[in-house]
């Protein structure tokens, strides 16, 4: 009886069968529009939370730190609302 190791990757795609990615019936995966919201998302959550500690430590007005915690909270509360609905 042979056993098969699973760690062992066969190919490109972790797959048995066509590794060449070169041949039309391998799709590659590539950036999907999930992926680059998500990543646009976290982006502009750490830029506001930035922006919000460098107006703290300035003379910054409190319009700033309105709109640098809005901005935080609304692309946080959206990143959450997003995980919950991909885990049903």
């Amino acid at each position: 009886m042979t056993t098969t190791d699973p760690y062992r990757l066969d190919g490109l795609d972790g797959l048995a069968g066509n590794t060449d990615p070169a041949r039309p019936d391998n799709p590659r995966e590539g950036v999907t529009w999930d992926g680059f919201a998500r990543t646009a998302l976290w982006l502009v959550l750490v830029i506001s939370t930035v922006g919000n500690m460098v107006a703290s430590y300035s003379t910054a007005s409190t319009q700033v730190h309105l709109v640098c915690g809005a901005v935080t909270g609304l692309s946080a509360s959206v990143l959450v609302v997003r995980h919950l609905r991909g885990r049903r």
